[in-house]
């Protein structure tokens, strides 16, 4: 007896539609049947071994209607939760801001720790040679101690008061007292010890005993009475010296020097004039008063 049947051209199973209830595969497209005289004796071909496990076995002919709707859906989800979550600032919450970044310190060297400070001089020390006076010049023989090798004996004025003649009465500052010695002078040295080293800039003296007195009438001028100094010659320690002369004048006579620092003058008498005539006359060589202007130096 002929009769027809029809068959999955993918997995040769029988069909009856359009779609292999086997495999899902369509059958659209390929003959509706395919007509061929059975073999009665014949068993019908073995079905294809099914699918391995974790495949879509309905895939193999192509993807059906549910496939991409589903596919669709999936998207949309996606899209949503993208959408939701950069709304809300990444999806979470509780997260707070992204911590800045700090970046490591530094740290020194070996070399910075160990090496010392290196400061460039701002202002040259001053030498003190070359240091400018501390103040300005101004007599200073009040301050000095006077000595001489000798001097005449103490005596009275006219009215009985003491009268004596050291050498303390050249730096005393009065023109009425003196130092006085016997005879010719020459060649005596005075000494004046300043209290500190001081640089000299002026120095001079009284050349006689600037002293006028009365009695009974009569006047006495000791300046013309005594031997009056005529020259010196000022000392210092530094091994300088300054000569000086003098003009028969009751004055302080002085003589502008180049500037000299010392702490020690000397004044060495090299001349002086013949005994006085007149009331006062007496063979006497006498200083009233020495000048020493300078600063602390």
């Amino acid at each position: 007896m002929d009769r027809t049947a029809a068959y999955c051209v993918n997995c040769g199973a029988p069909v009856s539609g359009r779609f292999c209830s086997s495999c899902g595969a369509a059958v659209a497209g390929v003959p509706e049947t395919l007509t061929r005289e059975p073999d009665l004796l014949a068993p019908p071909p073995a079905p294809l071994p099914p699918p391995a496990p974790g495949t879509d076995d309905r895939a193999v002919g192509g993807p059906g209607p549910g496939l991409w709707i589903g596919a669709a859906a999936v998207l949309l989800v996606i899209v949503l939760l993208g959408a939701f979550l950069l709304l809300r600032g990444g999806g979470s919450p509780s997260a707070g801001p992204t911590p800045p970044i700090i970046p490591p310190k530094s740290h020194p060297t070996r070399a910075s720790q160990t090496s010392p400070p290196t400061t460039a001089p701002t202002t040259p020390p001053t030498s003190p040679a070359t240091s400018a006076p501390t103040g300005p010049a101004a007599e200073v023989a009040g301050l000095a101690r006077a000595v001489a090798p000798a001097h005449a004996p103490a005596s009275v004025d006219f009215a009985g008061n003491p009268v004596t003649y050291d050498a303390s009465n050249l730096v005393d500052g009065a023109p009425d007292t003196c130092w006085r010695v016997a005879g010719d002078a020459t060649g005596t040295t005075l000494t004046f010890r300043l209290d500190q080293p001081t640089r000299l800039t002026r120095v001079g003296l009284i050349n006689g005993y600037a002293k006028t007195a009365y009695s009974r009438g009569h006047r006495f001028d000791w300046y013309a009475g005594n031997r009056q100094v005529l020259s010196v010659e000022w000392l210092f320690d530094d091994g300088s010296s300054v000569s000086q002369t003098f003009a028969s004048t009751r004055a302080m006579q002085t003589q502008t020097i180049d500037p000299v620092t010392t702490s020690t003058v000397r004044l060495r008498i090299t001349s002086v004039s013949p005994p006085g005539t007149g009331r006062a006359a007496r063979d006497d060589t006498a200083i009233s008063e020495v000048s020493l202007v300078g600063s602390p130096g």
